[in-house]
């Protein structure tokens, strides 16, 4: 093989390296969209556990306040002599 032979190959060499890296490139862009929408929607999820954390919260005053209005009530009964 001659010099100019080995010399095409390393610049086809070349070419296709120069390839592979800018398909990993593209890869590796696309993985960080990805990566980046998946934290929008970690975020998204965030906020909706803590709107039902305040949902809960708030059915459990509401439900303390009709029990404690129920004991309330049945007490004033039993002892209203």
């Amino acid at each position: 093989m001659s010099v100019q032979a080995l010399e095409a190959r390393m610049g086809g060499l070349e070419a296709r390296m120069s390839h592979i890296e800018g398909a990993f490139d593209q890869v590796d862009k696309r993985l960080g969209s990805i990566d980046r929408r998946l934290d929008g929607f970690e975020q998204r999820f965030f906020q909706i556990d803590s709107r039902f954390a305040q949902i809960d919260q708030r059915f459990n005053w509401v439900i303390g306040t009709i029990v404690g209005t129920w004991i309330t009530t049945i007490l004033a009964i039993l002892f209203h002599r």
